[in-house]
């Protein structure tokens, strides 16, 4: 009876084990079992931005890559409005689960300091997936401006004061955060006017009505090459290569510009980690298609991909510089 016992407790704690030794393995395999799941629907790739623009046409290129790797269809919803927080809030606040992403640009770090109570947070809630390319920024002036470089156009701003203004497609974007940090570094004192968009603020540059701007590499290069206007500078740590002629602001001797704006690729911030790596993978590997690449170079986006850990350091990171600049300047939407 006792013997009987005992070889009944054994074969009970035998079970046990094998029990254990399966429920680790399908923990251990939990991972690896979502990622391979993912996508069983329809993505919806949010855009905080009209169509027809760079973001735009990159969002479009991707998500025809993507459905076509992963036999799902991959679809572009355009959320434009509050300076691409309206879009970016509706992926903050979506099910984490992979089917909600958002393709943006520096934007999103910039937009919530411009706020006095933004609607979410840049850093703590998305999953950065990856960056997907990069482009800079040109300071362009006038062709009537007499003005051949960065420097003889510092000097012309200073002996008149208050006389010259910059334009930017939008109080609190890029290309005004960047007029202000030169403004600040090179010591003068231009007023900002701001434009609803490029379209009207490269009318304007064009036709005088405002002597210098900051616009976009595509804006800039035909004109620059008719003589309408002229090219100085452009932001980064590098030259355009659309823009090979035009030195860096750096190369121009003002610091503080070396930065590129940025298009990346979010998900909600639970998201599981490892949809967020299928995610990062299969969007990388569209990112090299070399027609992806060519038509994007044609718009002035240099393509790059990067892993999550990498991008997250990056939005991270310009969160607190744009935040700064933000700040110091007391820029303003509400």
């Amino acid at each position: 009876m006792q013997a009987d016992r005992r070889s009944a407790l054994l074969r009970f704690g035998a079970g046990l084990l094998a029990l254990g030794g399966v429920a680790t393995g399908l923990l251990g395999a939990g991972p690896a079992m979502a990622q391979a799941a993912f996508p069983s629907k329809s993505v919806r790739l949010v855009v905080p931005y009209p169509a027809g623009g760079a973001t735009d046409v990159l969002a479009r290129a991707i998500a025809d890559g993507l459905g076509k790797a992963w036999k799902r269809p991959v679809v572009v919803e355009n959320r434009p409005g509050a300076s691409s927080m309206i879009g970016s809030e509706v992926v903050a606040r979506a099910e984490p689960d992979g089917y909600t992403a958002l393709l943006t640009i520096t934007t999103l770090v910039q937009a919530p300091s411009l706020y006095t109570k933004a609607p979410f947070d840049p850093v703590k809630d998305f999953a950065p997936v990856s960056e997907l390319g990069t482009t800079n920024l040109v300071f362009a002036v006038n062709g009537a401006v007499p003005a051949t470089n960065l420097k003889e156009f510092i000097a012309l701003v200073r002996a008149k004061p208050k006389q010259y203004s910059f334009g930017s497609y939008g109080t609190g974007s890029s290309g005004h955060l960047y007029g202000e940090i030169f403004n600040e570094t090179a010591k003068l004192d231009m007023i900002h006017v701001s434009y609803k968009g490029e379209a009207p603020e490269l009318n304007d540059l064009l036709g005088g009505q405002v002597p210098s701007a900051v616009i976009s590499v595509m804006g800039a290069k035909p004109h620059n090459a008719s003589g309408r206007l002229r090219a100085l500078a452009v932001t980064g740590a590098s030259r355009s290569p659309q823009l090979p002629d035009v030195p860096t602001f750096k190369e121009a001797g003002i610091a503080g510009l070396d930065s590129l704006g940025w298009f990346g690729l979010l998900l909600p911030a639970a998201t599981p980690r490892a949809i967020v790596e299928k995610f990062s993978a299969d969007v990388n590997k569209v990112l090299a298609d070399p027609a992806v690449r060519t038509r994007m170079n044609e718009l002035g986006v240099i393509l790059t991909g990067s892993t999550p850990d990498a991008f997250a350091q990056t939005v991270q990171s310009d969160y607190a510089r744009w935040g700064k600049v933000i700040r110091t300047h007391n820029i303003r939407l509400d």
